[in-house]
């Protein structure tokens, strides 16, 4: 990285001197001199010029004036902000004084094409619930690398990066075709664009159920040559660490544990004591969170370059990147370990002639993630502090023994590597003597489309194909080494150790294994007939005829995933007014029985331009305003959750014998039982939206409410049928959801002198319900009907027992023998008995309300820009052993608060426990929390140098920046929610880094 930031001082550097030889152009060069103007006649000052097919390049003054040096009088590429950009040939610029530029028509200019399912339209005959990011824009002051973040919080409609309106996960699709994004950095992407209600993603068919979350690379443009270099190093600190107490600590509360149930003391004070203050060799009390074996940040960096450029005939985009993140082990071979991605893309557009074009894309991505063998997050979650010491210190050790000097292994010859007869195998001892290992994988992808324009039999007519083939291979390399860990024999009277104990042996064989393989084979395609023609700039018509296949295999699933579906698009605008789409889908579905395994799937949407009509032309504040209405059937198998589920299924139920036991053969029972009449899924809606922009477009409004329905699903009613039917049950298509709510986008942004700001809001509001379930529960408040699909089920608590007389006075609780400083419960149904019976709703675990913030301030050349999401109304569950602990479970510092008799009335949680609790670990409110939070999660500085300082450089132009990411959670329970139990940490990044173009 050091070689990297060098490099391009070295470049900046030079290029001061290089500008300056260049000031006098060298006798081959020549001399284009002009002003660039609008259609008034009026200076366009800033606009670029190219030539030379975009390697020769200037930009215009204040008074629109340009000087360009090239070797050829060729195509001159002109563009500016918010005008058109045109081509002029030798024939045009040497006959005019001036080159003008047209304004671009407000929502049909060049830069205003959306990419809807299979096509594109002006932002203006936008007719759906489709709402778009623009990468480009958005990298200008956030250098976000993932797609993920980007969308977060950035886009209506969108809960998290992947659930659209808080329905469920979306289609995500690259180029046309459906694609893993995992692999795919924001800098390589010309547009995001969500494709949220029915009438938008029909045309996918089955899989895009839930919605359609498009992704388009970036393509060459012609006469028009960059290159764009950005790198940044930063690190890595993580947000929150675990806590767990020391092994005195722990002794005194097991033992507490064993007294609150009836149980002898395990730990005698006085061996508590040399815990907390005798050596910790002998009297370990290991954390493993401590510095000692983690360190308090990891660094990671990143360069990456872009080229693109071409002429009329070819255009050529590529991505070359280079990621490294580092390792936040202190130790071993952790230590010095680092993971590297190198990623490789070339999109290619070519014309082939006047009426053929094709465009190959290719994809490279390697990945090496290395790190020491073992689990150590999970085993630091688990290993309890007094169990051993990690690492034993040979210089305590009897120099003479047999066992000491014969070993194979130690660490620098200091350590001895700790261990049991019961622990063979820890996190410590594998880091440094375990081996490593490298998790490889490696993902190629392949597009190809062909473009044939059909107008000269049909104008307007034209035929697209495109192919898409990817494969992803994930497997593990790995020396696995075997290693010998020591127990010790300490001196009765001084901290020396008289023996040890060996288990296991120190076995390197140096070979290198590969095991846990996998892969991904992706295939995609679609033929498409397209007609696209207005009449007399009145009568807008076009239609789409679209053949859809795609197949998804992974390694353990044997059928995979197919989606095949014929499309059909017929569109209508007139005066850009008015505009009707009818989309619709015959779906087909290898899950299903002959007979219904196809379907149709209609849509329909409508558009008015309001604000074009004459009768808005008083309403001086209302720029733009647009309507629109949208209502549709999906027909879908996404959620049938397998294969041959009409059929009547048969299992093995074991063995029988007879004669006399000498023979056997096992038997045969029903699974389930055959449906043939078994069906798709359905997805009913209604959308209504509206778009505005108001006073001088400084502030912008994009609303929908959204009703949909989830109906026909398919399960296997239990309820419906005799108890003794059972394993004769067959699937059937039997319940339902709704979904009800509204998506809210905002934008203001205004100017005044050299400062600027925008600021932008998104709010989405998602309610669900059971429509239809099969439950049969025996007391009526259990029935999920009528409840949301996010709701959570348990036991009302209404605190702590604080005697035995309170026990006693209270109902029985049926979850084992309950004690003082047990969580008591509430009796629902009133029958002196608390068990599920008494099981209701105690909360929801998806938040209804979600909502984005933006912001974006600049003055004179800096800015700085900040967002943030976040949610509200959901219920956060605590229950993994790091909060729900008994039995001989490892302590948290969160555990403290529990109840004692002497913390009686003051105590949140409840008694410790040394065995088995059922009684208060489990479902209920005691363990709920609201989950209500705002994350800044990234805050960027930029400075952009000067066009004088670039011009210079000879470069386009030059930044630099400072962010962070992840920067701070505002909520109640922020330590509950930034901690990771058994896993990697979350983190907060900082970075510095640097763009230029060239």
């Amino acid at each position: 990285m050091k070689k990297i930031y060098w490099y391009l001082s070295c470049i900046i550097l030079l290029c001061p001197f290089t500008s300056k030889a260049q000031k006098t152009p060298p006798a081959s060069l020549m001399t284009i001199e002009s002003i660039v103007v609008d259609e008034n006649g009026a200076p366009i000052s800033g606009a670029m010029v190219y030539g030379n097919e975009g390697i020769a390049f200037a930009k215009t003054d204040a008074q629109g004036k340009f000087t360009l040096f090239t070797p050829d009088l060729g195509d001159l590429l002109v563009e500016a902000p918010g005008y058109e950009s045109f081509i002029y040939d030798p024939e045009k610029y040497r006959n005019q004084e001036t080159l003008t530029l047209k304004k671009s028509p407000f929502l049909y200019g060049q830069n205003d094409q959306i990419r809807i399912a299979f096509g594109n339209v002006k932002k203006g005959d936008l007719v759906n619930a489709v709402s778009v990011l623009d990468p480009k824009e958005l990298r200008k002051y956030d250098n976000t690398q993932s797609i993920a973040s980007a969308i977060t919080g950035m886009i209506p409609g969108m809960l998290g990066s992947s659930n659209i309106r808080g329905i469920g996960n979306a289609m995500f699709v690259v180029d046309g075709l459906p694609r893993d994004i995992s692999t795919i950095n924001l800098a390589e992407v010309e547009q995001i664009s969500v494709l949220k209600d029915i009438n938008s993603s029909i045309l996918y068919g089955n899989d895009a159920v839930n919605g359609v979350v498009q992704i388009t690379t970036k393509r060459g443009q012609a006469y028009k040559k960059q290159v764009n270099a950005n790198v940044f190093y930063g690190i890595s600190r993580p947000t929150a660490l675990p806590e767990y107490l020391s092994s005195s600590r722990y002794m005194e509360l097991y033992n507490e544990a064993r007294v609150n149930d009836g149980l002898g003391i395990q730990y005698a004070p006085d061996v508590i004591e040399q815990y907390r203050t005798g050596n910790k060799y002998r009297y370990p009390s290991v954390d493993y969170y401590s510095s000692e074996y983690l360190k308090s940040m990891k660094p990671f960096s990143r360069a990456m370059v872009d080229f693109s450029g071409g002429n009329n005939v070819a255009t050529y985009y590529s991505n070359v990147g280079w990621t490294q993140d580092g390792s936040l082990y202190n130790f071993g071979e952790g230590q010095s370990l680092k993971s590297n991605t190198f990623n490789v893309r070339g999109n290619i557009d070519l014309k082939v002639n006047r009426w053929i074009k094709t465009a190959m894309d290719a994809v490279i991505v390697l990945n090496n993630n290395n790190s020491p063998t073992g689990n150590f997050f999970g085993n630091a979650a688990t290993l309890r502090p007094n169990l051993f010491s990690p690492l034993l210190p040979i210089s305590m050790i009897d120099p003479e023994n047999a066992i000491l000097k014969g070993r194979k292994n130690d660490i620098n010859d200091t350590y001895l590597l700790g261990g049991t007869a019961s622990y063979l195998t820890n996190p410590i001892a594998a880091g440094y003597a375990g081996g490593t290992n490298r998790t490889v994988q490696r993902t190629f992808s392949f597009n190809n489309r062909i473009d044939f324009d059909l107008s000269r039999s049909v104008q307007g007519l034209a035929f697209h194909t495109n192919l898409s083939f990817d494969y992803l291979t994930l497997y593990d390399q790995f020396i696995s080494n075997t290693y010998a860990v020591y127990a010790p024999t300490w001196s009765a009277t001084e901290d020396k150790i008289t023996n040890i104990t060996k288990f296991g042996e120190d076995v390197r064989t140096g070979n290198q294994n590969v095991g846990n393989a996998s892969y991904r084979r992706r295939l995609g395609f679609y033929g498409l007939l397209d007609y696209n023609r207005t009449f007399q700039d009145v009568h807008r018509f076009s239609g789409s005829l679209l053949a859809y296949v795609a197949n998804d295999k992974i390694q353990s699933d044997l059928q995979g995933s197919k989606n095949a579906n014929l499309g059909l698009r017929l569109a209508y605008g007139y005066k850009n007014k008015y505009m009707v789409d009818f989309s619709s889908a015959y779906v087909n579905s290898v899950k299903l029985p002959e007979g219904n395994r196809t379907a149709l799937s209609p849509s329909l949407g409508i558009a008015w331009m309001l604000s074009s009509e004459d009768f808005m032309s008083s309403v001086t504040f209302v720029d733009y305003l647009k309507l629109r209405l949208s209502a549709g059937s999906m027909n879908s198998d996404n959620g049938i959750p397998g294969f041959f589920l009409y059929d009547e299924r048969y299992g093995s139920s074991g063995s029988y014998t007879w004669y006399d036991g000498t023979r056997s053969r096992a038997g045969v029972v029903p699974v389930n039982g055959g449906n043939t009449g078994l069906s798709f899924e359905k997805r009913k809606e209604i959308n209504f939206g509206l778009e505005s922009m108001l006073f001088k477009n400084h502030f912008s409004v994009n609303a929908n409410f959204f009703t949909s329905a989830y109906t026909d699903q398919i399960t296997r009613p239990q309820t419906i049928y005799p108890s003794y039917f059972t394993t004769f049950i067959p699937y059937r298509n039997f319940e339902e959801n709704t979904y009800k709510g509204f998506e809210l986008g905002l934008s203001y942004q205004e100017r005044i002198g050299d400062f600027s700001f925008n600021l932008g809001a998104n709010i989405l509001y998602s309610n669900s319900k059971v429509k239809k379930r099969d439950e049969l529960y025996a007391v009526a408040y259990r029935n999920r009907t009528g409840q949301p699909l996010d709701a959570r089920y348990g036991l009302e608590a209404e605190g702590l027992f604080s005697s035995q007389a309170d026990i006693a006075a209270h109902e029985l609780q049926a979850f084992g023998t309950v004690k003082p400083g047990d969580i008591k419960y509430v009796d629902q149904n009133g029958d002196g008995i608390i068990d599920d019976n008494d099981e209701v709703r105690i909360g929801r675990s998806q938040a209804p309300l979600s909502y984005g913030l933006n912001l974006r301030l600049s003055y004179k050349n800096f800015s700085l820009f900040a967002r943030g999401n976040g949610r509200v109304g959901a219920d956060g569950a605590l229950s993994n052993n790091y909060f729900w602990v008994d039995g001989d479970d490892k302590y948290s510092s969160y555990i403290l608060d529990r109840w004692t008799e002497a913390t009686a009335s003051t105590a949140t949680l409840p008694r410790l426990s040394s065995i088995s609790n059922t009684n208060n670990y489990r479902s209920s409110d005691f363990w709920l929390y609201r989950d209500n939070f705002f994350t800044v999660d990234r805050v960027q500085l930029n400075y952009d140098f000067p066009i004088s300082f670039n011009n210079r450089l000879k470069m386009k132009s030059l930044s630099v920046f400072a962010d962070v990411s992840n920067l701070v959670m505002f909520s109640k329970y922020r330590d509950i929610k930034q901690l990771n139990i058994g896993t990697e940490p979350q983190y907060r990044s900082f970075s510095l880094g640097l763009n230029v173009s060239f």
